[in-house]
C-alpha cells in the first residue's frame, strides 16, 4: 500500500529508521558536574567515575555509529528510490554533525558513484517502462550524492569537507543530454572546490561539460590520470594550483573546449605526461606560471592551443618532447620573465606557431632540438630584452621563420647548429641594440635570411662567416 506521496508504508518505516542518527556523546549533569581535579593524592573517586563514564559512553557511541553506517550503506543499495535518497541525505547530515566519522561517510557516498549505474533506456522505451523508472531513480540518487559532495567542497560551504579524501576512480559523469527529461542539470560542477587531501578521478569519464573553475588545489594530491573528457566544455578557469601534486598523465581531451584561462600555477607540481588534446580548443589565456613545475609532455592534434597573455614569471614549465600537429599554437603577448621554459625536442608540424608580441624579459627559454616542419614560426614584434633564448639543433626545415619587427635589446639569442631550409627567414625591420643574436653557428640556409639594407651589420648580431648579404 502506498502513502499519498507514493512511498510505501514499509519504505516510510525504513526512511524514519535511517534518518534517526546516533545520539551524540553527552554526560548527565551528575556526571559532568565535577571536572577532574588533580589533588596531592592523585585523582579523586569522582573524577575516576567521570572518566569511566566518558569512556563507556564513547565506546557505546562508536558501536552505534558503526552499526548505523553499515545500515546506511545497505540502504544506499536498496531497491526503493525513496529509501536511497533518504539514506544519501542522512549520511551527509551525519558527516556534518560528526567530524570523527566524516571520512567514513564520504567513503560510503563515493562508493555509490563508483558502483555500476543503471543502463540508460532505449530511445523508443516508454517513459512509464520499468527500465526508464530504474534509470531515473538511479540517476537521482547518484546526482544527490554528487551534489552533497561538491556542495561541501565550495568556499562558501557552511561545513567544509575539503580536507577529506575523495575517491572517484572510474566514475562515469554522464548527463545523457540526448535523453529527454534527464534527471540532472547537465554539468558536473566542482567550481570553487577546495581540494587539500587525496582526490582521485583516475580512469573517470566525463561525457558532458565539467567545471573546476576557481577550484583551489592547495596541498592536495589529485589524480586525473587516464581520465577521458569526451565532449562538452572542461573548465579550470581561475583555478589555483598552489601546492601539492596534480596529475593528468594519460588523460584524453577529445573534441572538448578546455579552458585554463586565468589559472595560477603557484607552487604545485602539475603533470600532463602522455595526455592528449585532440581536435578541440585549449586556452591558457592570462594564466600565470609563478612557481612549481608544470610538465606538458603531451600531444596536441588539430584544434588550437593558446597562451594569450600568459605570464611565465617563476618555476619550471616544460614542453619536453611535446607534439603539436595540424593546428595552431600561439603565445601572443605572453611574458617570459622569470621561469625556465623548455621546448626541448618539441615537434611543431603542419600548423602555425606564434610568439607574436611575446616578451622575453628574464626567463631561460630553450628550443633545443625542436622541429618546426611545414608551417610558419612567427616572432613578429616580439621583445627580447633580457634572459636567454636558445635554438640549438632546432630544425626549421620547410617552415617560414619570421622575426620581422622584433626588438633585440638585451637578451642572448643563439641558433647553434640550427637548420633553416625550404622557407623564408625574415628579420626585416628587426631592431638590434644590445645583447647578442648569434646566427654564426647555424648549419645551413637554403634561402639566406632577409635583413634591412645595412652598410654595416649591428654589433649585437653575429652572422655565419659564409653568409653574404644580398
Amino acid at each position: 500500500m502506498l502513502s499519498p506521496d507514493n512511498t510505501s508504508y514499509d519504505d516510510g518505516a525504513r526512511i524514519r529508521h535511517i534518518t534517526d542518527l546516533p545520539e551524540k556523546v553527552t554526560l548527565s549533569p551528575e556526571q559532568s558536574a565535577d571536572k577532574p581535579q588533580r589533588s596531592s593524592a592523585g585523582w579523586t573517586p569522582a573524577s575516576r567515575r567521570r572518566i569511566v563514564a566518558e569512556r563507556r559512553l564513547a565506546a557505546d557511541y562508536a558501536r552505534q555509529a558503526r552499526e548505523w553506517l553499515a545500515e546506511a550503506a545497505s540502504q544506499l543499495a536498496d531497491e526503493s528510490a525513496a529509501v536511497r535518497l533518504a539514506a544519501v541525505h542522512a549520511v551527509a547530515l551525519f558527516a556534518d554533525e560528526d567530524p570523527t566519522h566524516r571520512q567514513a561517510c564520504i567513503d560510503i557516498l563515493c562508493a555509490v558513484l563508483r558502483a555500476a549505474h543503471a543502463p540508460g533506456p532505449d530511445s523508443d522505451d516508454r517513459r512509464s517502462s520499468e527500465q526508464w523508472r530504474a534509470w531515473r531513480a538511479d540517476r537521482a540518487c547518484r546526482h544527490a550524492v554528487l551534489g552533497a559532495l561538491t556542495g561541501h567542497l565550495r568556499a562558501d560551504a557552511a561545513i567544509s569537507w575539503g580536507g577529506c579524501d575523495l575517491d572517484f576512480t572510474d566514475v562515469v559523469f554522464d548527463s545523457s543530454a540526448s535523453v529527454a527529461d534527464s534527471a540532472d542539470g547537465g554539468t558536473a560542477d566542482f567550481a570553487d572546490a577546495g581540494l587539500s587531501a587525496e582526490v582521485s578521478f583516475a580512469g573517470a569519464e566525463f561525457t558532458a561539460s565539467v567545471s573546476f573553475a576557481g577550484a583551489q588545489f592547495a596541498g592536495a594530491t589529485v589524480s586525473f590520470a587516464g581520465v577521458r573528457f569526451a565532449a562538452g566544455d572542461v573548465s579550470f578557469a581561475g583555478a589555483n594550483f598552489a601546492a601539492g601534486e596534480v596529475s593528468f598523465a594519460g588523460a584524453r581531451f577529445a573534441g572538448a573546449k578546455v579552458n585554463f584561462a586565468g589559472a595560477t600555477f603557484s607552487g604545485a607540481r602539475v603533470n600532463l605526461r602522455g595526455a592528449e588534446f585532440a581536435g578541440g580548443e585549449v586556452s591558457f589565456a592570462g594564466a600565470e606560471f609563478a612557481d612549481g613545475r608544470v610538465s606538458f609532455y603531451c600531444r596536441f592534434t588539430g584544434g588550437a592551443v593558446g597562451f594569450l597573455g600568459s605570464r611565465f614569471t617563476g618555476g619550471t614549465v616544460g614542453f619536453l618532447d611535446a607534439e603539436f600537429t595540424g593546428g595552431a599554437v600561439s603565445f601572443p603577448d605572453a611574458e617570459f620573465s622569470g621561469s625556465a621554459v623548455s621546448f626541448v625536442g618539441a615537434e611543431f608540424g603542419g600548423g602555425e606557431v606564434s610568439f607574436v608580441g611575446a616578451q622575453f624579459a628574464g626567463a631561460i627559454v630553450s628550443f633545443a632540438g625542436a622541429k618546426f616542419a611545414r608551417g610558419m614560426v612567427s616572432f613578429i614584434g616580439a621583445d627580447f630584452t633580457a634572459g636567454v633564448v636558445r635554438f640549438p639543433w632546432a630544425d626549421f626545415s620547410g617552415s617560414e621563420v619570421r622575426f620581422a619587427g622584433a626588438n633585440f635589446d638585451g637578451a642572448q639569442v643563439a641558433f647553434d647548429r640550427a637548420k633553416f631550409g625550404g622557407g623564408e627567414v625574415d628579420f626585416t625591420s628587426a631592431h638590434f641594440s644590445r645583447g647578442l643574436v648569434d646566427l654564426s653557428g647555424a648549419l645551413a640556409w637554403s634561402v639566406p635570411p632577409s635583413f634591412d639594407a645595412w652598410t654595416t651589420a649591428p654589433a649585437s648580431l653575429r652572422l655565419p662567416a659564409r653568409y653574404e648579404q644580398a
